[in-house]
């Protein structure tokens, strides 16, 4: 089997010679991570701040373009070829000249440059100087950049890269596929500790903090949780309250993720305190939907008729009147990765896709109930990374 970086390579070679592109440049985190090895955390987290990577496919030489300020990590973090360092961020280094780690960090900040555009140009005309196509990510570049960036290289074809970067994480990696595995497997085990508190009188909020508690105690990082109650389980992705109160009979909808070492994770489950018989149906019909369409999925199917064996099995097991925009979604280091199990997709599955499949049931002035599970598309059907019994839940009312 090939090493991550080997598969990430022909990842990318693909991808290039589909689009004939000499360079493929990245602006999202996860995508600049992907070729990098570097997450950088002040873009994740500001907005407006401007990073990129600049990928050769063939030569498979890459460049870093970040905020001068970022370089020790990248140095300590990245398997990166070329830095290019931006802005008039200062260090004091008291050990230049006698420290090899503050030595290489002088001499990759010695150059620096007044913007990323600048940067990122650069880089380009280093790792390809005849470079007549570019994959550019349009996820993090402002209008007046994007424009910047092209007129600064003037006689080259420019594409949006944010459908090539989706086509390239398409497939995982075996070592991927563990990472979701165990994001997956944290956020059950979190979500199963929050179970343990949940009883009348306790609150939506109370619930969350637990299961955030639970994720970090597990090495992972909290992402996002809904915990819905009652009627506002039919609120979709929604926040959580303290002033909404569990009571005998509610019904809770859960739907929540974590990131462990980068990689994401969704799933949904149900609860019901006490009974609650039209919950009991309703979920009931949602989990033969999600259980047929999992039981489906095998290289060659498409997304299309996933969608539609979720969709139509959900109707006629109690739900007649059910309607989805879609069943699920690919994950990976986005919550939402390609493909969406949408309807009328041609998208044919393939082995080594990882999915989300989901029936959400949303009836406004009543309440909600959801099954998400994530799965693996293998050579002779589909290999749950979730392992917790889909089965309706009950605590005591």
């Amino acid at each position: 089997m090939s090493t991550l970086k080997e598969f990430k390579a022909a990842r990318g070679r693909m991808v290039a010679e589909k689009y004939n592109a000499d360079l493929i440049v990245a602006t999202l985190p996860e995508n600049i991570f992907y070729y990098s090895g570097f997450f950088p955390m002040g873009m994740s987290h500001l907005y407006s701040t401007e990073g990129f990577l600049v990928y050769n496919p063939y030569t498979e030489k890459s460049a870093i373009v970040t905020s001068v300020s970022d370089v020790p990590t990248v140095l300590e973090q990245s398997y990166v070829d070329e830095i290019y360092g931006v802005g008039g961020f200062n260090f004091y280094m008291p050990l230049l000249g006698k420290d090899a780690f503050t030595d290489k960090l002088d001499r990759a900040i010695k150059t620096r440059y007044p913007s990323a555009v600048d940067a990122a140009i650069a880089a380009c005309k280093s790792l390809a100087p005849d470079a007549r196509t570019i994959i550019l990510d349009e996820s993090r570049i402002m209008v007046g950049n994007w424009k910047r960036f092209t007129d600064g290289m003037p006689g080259v074809n420019f594409i949006p890269g944010v459908e090539p970067f989706k086509e390239i994480r398409y497939i995982k990696h075996e070592e991927e596929i563990e990472l979701l595995r165990r994001s997956a497997n944290i956020t059950e085990e979190a979500f199963f500790e929050a179970v343990k508190m949940i009883k009348p009188g306790v609150s939506e909020y109370d619930i969350a903090m637990a299961f955030n508690r639970e994720v970090s105690a597990r090495g992972a990082e909290p992402y996002f949780f809904v915990v819905t109650c009652d009627e506002r389980a039919a609120y979709s992705d929604t926040c959580y309250l303290e002033s909404q109160i569990v009571k005998p009979g509610s019904v809770l909808r859960f739907d929540m993720g974590c990131i462990y070492k980068h990689y994401r994770s969704d799933i949904a489950r149900t609860v019901v305190v006490g009974r609650n018989e039209k919950a009991e149906n309703a979920y009931a019909a949602t989990l033969a939907g999600e259980a047929a369409a999992i039981a489906a999925i095998k290289p060659g199917i498409t997304a299309g008729e996933v969608f539609e064996i979720a969709e139509s099995v959900t109707q006629k097991n109690g739900l007649p009147h059910y309607k989805r925009h879609h069943t699920g979604h690919g994950i990976g280091m986005a919550t939402y990765d390609a493909p969406s199990i949408v309807p009328g997709s041609t998208v044919p599955l393939e082995e080594g896709m990882t999915l989300c499949i989901e029936t959400p049931y949303y009836e406004i002035g009543w309440g909600g109930v959801q099954v998400e599970d994530t799965i693996v598309v293998r050579k002779d059907g589909a290999e749950y990374l979730t392992k917790s019994s889909r089965e309706l839940i009950f605590v005591e009312g």
